[in-house]
């Protein structure tokens, strides 16, 4: 039988399985096609009264028929995040000692700097804007040129030593 699969990205997948086939085969099937692992997936199906709900990791072995799908049955696809499927998986006892969790917390952590930078250094570029613009209705010339480009000249050399300490 043929189900339709809307992925949450809004791309369509056309399974075919067989009328015996179960959830767990239909999320092999399903994992070939978007790049992922099984365990990532989760599926919302909807039965024959136009019900949805989401399939639980633990009806991997229910088959399609029994929740209700049938030949063009529609369902739809999300995925679970890394992190979480890691977390389930330490949780139960299977998971390796390359924590993820401490990686993502870093990976987190180097993204907050970044931004913090470049808040700040947005916050520079507008007190500078404002100082020019308080200069230009003040009548006066603006004389400091050169301060205007030893700013910038700092404000790259903080750049540059971001990049080093990233």
């Amino acid at each position: 039988m043929k189900v339709n699969v809307e992925v949450i990205t809004g791309t369509f997948i056309d399974a075919e399985v067989s009328e015996s086939a179960t959830v767990k085969e239909l999320k092999e099937k399903i994992a070939t096609e978007v790049k992922l692992s099984v365990k990532r997936l989760i599926l919302v199906v909807e039965d024959g009264e136009g019900i949805r709900r989401m399939v639980k990791d633990d009806e991997d072995e229910t088959k399609l028929i029994e929740l209700g799908v049938k030949e063009d049955s529609h369902m739809y696809l999300f995925f679970k995040h890394p992190d979480l499927v890691y977390k389930e998986e330490r949780s139960q006892g299977r998971g390796d000692d390359a924590s993820v969790e401490e990686v993502s917390s870093e990976a987190e952590s180097n993204r907050g700097n970044k931004e913090e930078y470049e808040e700040a250094k947005g916050e520079e570029e507008d007190i500078a804007m404002k100082n020019g613009e308080e200069e230009e209705k003040n009548g006066e010339e603006t004389k400091d040129d050169d301060n205007v480009e030893d700013r910038k000249k700092k404000a790259r050399e903080g750049e540059n030593e971001m990049d080093i300490v990233s």
